[in-house]
């Protein structure tokens, strides 16, 4: 549920909040008052595209925060968008604030619980939390792909779905391998002496035995051989074998320290020290001797080590890799090289398992299709009723399921809607023949239809009620009503019959303010709603009659909802072999 909307500096609106409520949220006020920039701005929260001109004169930037309530219907769906775009989702009572920003310069941005995001991540979180529905937004029944998606809806088929999305990605896949590895085939001679020529190349230098940096080093050590081989000489014959060496000399110093160490604490500890000089003397010349014993090479061993080292970085720039990934390389070689000189047996083992992965998918599509012919009545009939309620009591609904030539990831079908407004004519594609009017009544009936069962928890219409009042005005109203037991609605209406079922009644006007226009946005209580509905009832003036008119408009709109029983959606059947929970 939106719970609070704040709008800075967009077009009209300088700085405007609404504190919004479950249940009906109504917003009333003359034309042009900036009623719909609001619904502009949540379109923009839900990732629509922004324009530098919605920016109000005189500001760099326009602004919009929203907070959104916890809602059972959406939670976990919001929650896996957020921890699968790396978000930090909080506990359940805190609430999800999402934030756009418009500027000036065109470099927009967009955050979530304080956090950048993306408009796509915007857009994908957006369609889970509000769903805008407006004379601008026909093209939702107009664009007959969206119409596959308000069946599947009905049918409450998405474990159905899920399922056969997972087979036709497998079945899509295995042919995208399959492909793969024909065209390889195709190519499969020249590829091989390459593959050969390759893997002969790597295990020359044997990647997987070799440390290319101690190689390094070793290369580098030896190439000044003879200097550090002098210097170990040397250093064992000073520390060890001259006359006068420094290990003998220490030792001539131990022992006379170690007889006089009974007259002197100090000599005990000289001791102590010459003792451990001695013994680190004594390594140090046997590690010289070592050094030097390595140091004694075969005159081509430098050269052999600088052309491995050599291989080893050619190698590595012809493979674009690492010198520790070349083995990586080479097993990756050996297995394509295995895999096409055994390229027959491994095309007939993958066109089988494409035969049997298309028939999986085409069996779960066939499911789906079945689901969907079962659900279609259902749909048709809730529909119609709607619309009867709605003052078009002769309106016929058709869903039409035609096959596709090959499954999708949406199954085998191809969904559209017929209509007929009228006794008599025949039904015909619903955006071919409805009116505005229609369309708007359709869009309404089909979400009175979905109340219980729509998964979006906020609905916002603006302006749908276009075109028609009195009791078709009442109608929509009461429809309205009954959507907001199940769904928080925000509805932009200039009829009075619409605006006497609020819950909450919002009145958007235009003013003066320093020589600039400005829109606020008034919260009415039950004394200025009755005033509100009146102008709306009687124009400029507001009289006395059109206060009590107003007043009994009100009166009846509460005595209906303290009566009225959200009514339960007929159950679609259930697919076949499956039992709905």
């Amino acid at each position: 549920m939106l719970s609070y909307l704040r709008i800075r500096g967009l077009a009209l609106l300088e700085d405007v909040s609404l504190e919004l409520t479950s249940g009906l949220n109504v917003l009333t006020g003359e034309t042009g008052a900036g009623k719909s920039i609001i619904v502009g701005a949540l379109s923009l929260l839900r990732g629509a595209r922004s324009r530098t001109e919605m920016v109000r004169d005189g500001n760099d930037s326009a602004e919009i925060e929203a907070q959104f309530e916890p809602d059972p219907r959406a939670r976990d769906r919001v929650s896996r968008i957020l921890q699968a775009h790396g978000l930090v989702v909080g506990a359940d009572d805190e609430g999800l604030v999402i934030a756009r920003t418009v500027t000036r310069s065109g470099r927009g941005r967009a955050s979530v619980l304080s956090t950048l995001v993306t408009q796509a991540v915007l857009t994908e979180l957006g369609e889970e939390l509000i769903d805008i529905c407006s004379q601008h937004e026909h093209h939702f029944l107009t664009h007959t792909g969206r119409h596959l998606e308000v069946l599947d809806a009905w049918a409450r088929d998405d474990e159905l779905l899920a399922e056969h999305r997972r087979r036709h990605a497998a079945w899509r896949d295995a042919v995208a391998a399959l492909d793969d590895l024909a065209r390889r085939a195709a190519e499969r001679d020249l590829r091989i002496d390459y593959l050969r020529f390759g893997v002969d190349e790597l295990e020359t230098v044997d990647p997987d035995a070799v440390d290319s940096e101690a190689l390094r080093r070793k290369v580098v050590l030896l190439r000044n051989a003879q200097r550090w081989a002098e210097f170990a000489r040397e250093a064992h014959s000073t520390l060890y074998e001259a006359d006068d060496a420094i290990a003998a000399r220490l030792s001539s110093l131990l022992e006379r320290a170690r007889h006089g160490r009974d007259d002197s604490s100090h000599l005990g500890l000289i001791e102590e020290q010459l003792a451990l000089a001695t013994i680190a003397c004594e390594e140090a010349a046997r590690a010289a001797t070592r050094f030097a014993a390595e140091l004694e090479v075969e005159p081509a061993e430098l050269e052999a080590a600088e052309d491995r080292l050599h291989q080893i970085d050619r190698l590595r720039r012809k493979h674009g890799v690492e010198a520790n990934e070349l083995g990586t390389r080479l097993a990756e070689m050996r297995a394509e090289l295995e895999q096409l000189e055994h390229a027959d047996e491994h095309l007939a083992a993958l066109r089988e398992r494409t035969v049997e992965l298309e028939a999986a998918c085409r069996a779960s599509a066939q499911v789906l299709h079945e689901a969907r012919a079962a659900a279609a009545g259902g749909l048709a009939a809730a529909v119609e009723a709607e619309l009867g309620a709605l003052h078009i009591a002769k309106a016929r609904l058709r869903v039409q399921i035609d096959p596709l030539d090959a499954p999708g990831p949406d199954g085998c079908d191809r969904v559209e809607f017929l209509f007929s407004a009228n006794a008599g004519e025949a039904v015909a594609p619903l955006r071919k023949v409805a009116s505005g009017g229609e369309l708007s009544r359709v869009l309404l009936a089909l979400k009175g239809a979905l109340a219980g069962d729509d998964r979006v928890a906020t609905y916002v219409f603006d302006e749908v009620d276009a075109g028609v009042g009195g009791a078709v005005a009442e109608a929509i109203g009461r429809r309205l009503q009954r959507a907001s037991a199940h769904h928080q609605v925000l509805c932009v209406t200039h009829l009075p019959q619409i605006a006497a079922f609020a819950d909450v009644h919002f009145r958007v006007d235009k003013r003066q303010r320093k020589g600039r226009t400005i829109t606020e946005v008034e919260r009415l209580d039950d004394a200025a709603r009755i005033d509100e509905i009146a102008r709306m009832l009687g124009g400029a003036k507001i009289t006395q009659s059109a206060r009590d008119h107003a007043a009994a408009l009100i009166a009846a709109a509460r005595a209906e909802r303290a009566t009225a029983k959200p009514k339960a959606k007929a159950k679609a059947k259930p697919a076949p072999g499956k039992k709905r929970s």
